[in-house]
């Protein structure tokens, strides 16, 4: 018997912006979405990390085959402000993205535009000073895989988190179904940040480390044929 699918939200970072001026090409790109042409001067454009491969804090990780998938799936899915998809239309759209490779590391980075508007003038303003900087995607995937025993996690008896001899519980998300929206969050749980657009110079990266604070999944054994959602540290079923 199939269970049912996850949605849920996992944090990444903003990493710069794109200068337009001498990138021809992005516009070409951002015009792929737009019912008009659009200039330089209507838009700014930013990059996104948005998810990778590494165990985060809800003690969960992507295989690198996902993130191909998720990478692919990205391209005109919205930008969004904390999830917010029953309340708010988006800020922006992504227009592109690719796999970015940093040792061990590997993130889906893409990029997207937000039109210069004047309802989108702070939005924009708050991201260029550092304000806003970190990002969460929503997806859904069908299995959370036990990186101990390799069983779906709503059917072992393992808790994210918690150590099993010298190796600490996490799943791994498998089938990706869709990308739902990548948004704007006020504090992501990976704890990354810009990169900056004259220097190189990476910042804010690793404040949050994982904590050993949550039974990620527990909940969902006894809801196993509910789609589950978890924002944040908050696990409940979706309604």
């Amino acid at each position: 018997m199939e269970l049912s699918p996850f949605v849920f939200r996992h944090e990444g970072a903003l990493v710069g912006q794109r200068g337009l001026e001498s990138s021809p090409d992005v516009i070409d790109e951002v015009n792929r979405f737009s019912l008009r042409p659009l200039g330089a001067e209507d838009v700014a454009v930013f990059t996104l990390d948005l998810c990778h491969n590494e165990v985060d804090r809800h003690f969960s990780r992507f295989p690198d085959d996902e993130l191909s998938r998720i990478n692919e799936m990205v391209p005109g899915r919205p930008l969004m402000e904390r999830h917010d998809l029953r309340g708010s239309l988006p800020r922006g759209t992504f227009f592109r993205s690719d796999l970015h490779a940093e040792g061990s590391r590997t993130s889906v980075r893409p990029d997207v535009y937000v039109l210069r508007t004047g309802e989108n003038s702070d939005f924009i303003r708050n991201i260029e000073g550092g304000v806003y900087r970190e990002t969460s995607i929503g997806f859904s995937f069908q299995t959370p895989e036990c990186s101990v025993c390799q069983r779906d996690l709503r059917t072992c008896d393992h808790i994210p988190g918690r150590s099993y001899g010298d190796e600490c519980c996490h799943f791994v998300m498998r089938d990706v179904r869709e990308v739902i929206e990548g948004s704007i969050v006020p504090a992501g749980s990976q704890g990354t940040g810009f990169i900056s657009a004259e220097s190189g110079e990476t910042r804010f990266r690793d404040q949050v480390r994982a904590l050993p604070v949550v039974e990620a999944l527990a909940a969902a054994r006894d809801v196993v044929h509910t789609p589950i959602v978890l924002r944040g540290s908050e696990t409940w079923a979706e309604e």
